[in-house]
């Protein structure tokens, strides 16, 4: 599938990244202007170029936050 420009919803993201039809890069870029803008900070904070690599990284990043957040919650 080719995403036209705009933003989608995060869940028909996850299935198409899932399916391998976009890539990390294109989930990015699709999500929101907060994501490419956190995604720009995160790459430039670790002298990274834009690519799905440092995409996939960004995303493991995210998702290991996200998991931190929800074990202090649980403290």
């Amino acid at each position: 599938m080719t995403l036209s420009k705009g933003f989608y919803n995060e869940e028909i993201l996850q299935e198409l990244l899932y399916k391998g039809e976009i890539s990390h890069l294109e989930f990015v870029y699709h999500h929101s202007q907060e994501r490419i803008d956190d995604f720009k900070e995160y790459c430039q904070k670790r002298g990274l170029q834009e690519d799905d690599v440092a995409a996939g990284a960004y995303m493991d990043w995210l998702l290991k936050q996200e998991e931190n957040a929800h074990t202090d919650m649980l403290d």
